[in-house]
């Protein structure tokens, strides 16, 4: 039986050095059938980055002129316009994705759901004192927005500049059948900081304060011991150390992380 098509969506502006390594990411995939749908209003020039993997497969690039009333939001929906497959997924230019990712939500897809999203992830923050220290998000209540995978839809996102995702996966868990996968998955999807986000760093350090013990246990950390690295979320299971190392491996390969001394 043919594996059904996904569309890989990514919206990028000046960040092909980012993006590459989401690129690499994607032919990395265990999921054979997919395209790669590419939404650029920006100025850097993609293709030296995008000639490396179109013989691995379909890409779709589409440059636009910038518009400040054209929002991150729009933009993500003219690559829900572009997509050509039954399966739509959100692949941003600046995370890591184990090879197992499009595989994963495609089997709980394939159950009878609509939406499959990821309750948690790895993060890291390229910041002094924590660049090859990951840490694991635990989300009592709810999900990560960015992890969402979901069959067509006319459900289309808000024209914002941020937190579009929030508003848009609400609006699909309205009004199809949704999945959450909790542990263990949180190794398939790493969100990285790199200062440049559309987020700032206090967001990504919120990810360590979810739940009333994650809060004690932050400020404790931050103001007793002044290493967050002590904080419980630093602990990561097998899976997730596995993951870490791979993650750190490609992002010095790719040179967006400095080699080990």
């Amino acid at each position: 039986m043919t594996e059904p098509l996904v569309s890989c969506l990514m919206v990028t502006k000046n960040r092909a050095r980012f993006a590459r390594r989401a690129l690499h990411c994607l032919a990395s995939q265990t999921w054979g059938n997919k395209e790669l749908v590419i939404i650029d209003d920006g100025d850097e020039d993609y293709e030296p980055v995008l000639a490396e993997y179109r013989h691995l497969f379909p890409i779709q690039y589409h440059k636009l002129t910038p518009d400040p009333a054209v929002r991150l939001g729009q933009l993500r929906n003219l690559s829900l316009e572009r997509a050509r497959g039954d399966f739509l997924i959100q692949w941003d230019d600046d995370e890591w994705y184990h090879p197992e990712r499009i595989a994963t939500q495609m089997a709980a897809a394939a159950s009878g759901l609509d939406v499959v999203v990821l309750q948690n992830t790895l993060c890291h923050l390229d910041t002094p004192g924590y660049a090859e220290h990951l840490f694991h998000t635990n989300i009592p209540r709810g999900t990560t927005p960015g992890t969402v995978l979901h069959r067509r839809s006319n459900v289309r996102y808000p024209n914002l500049g941020r937190a579009e995702d929030t508003v848009y996966l609400k609006e699909l868990a309205a009004t199809v059948r949704f999945g959450v996968l909790e542990e263990p998955h949180s190794h398939l999807f790493i969100r990285c900081f790199h200062g440049a986000n559309t987020w700032d760093l206090r967001h990504f350090e919120g990810a360590l304060q979810h739940s009333f013990s994650q809060k004690v246990w932050y400020r404790i950390c931050k103001h007793v011991f002044r290493d967050l690295k002590r904080h419980p979320a630093f602990r990561l299971t097998e899976l997730e150390q596995r993951a870490a190392a791979q993650f750190l491996e490609d992002s010095r390969l790719l040179g967006l992380l400095p080699r080990s001394a």
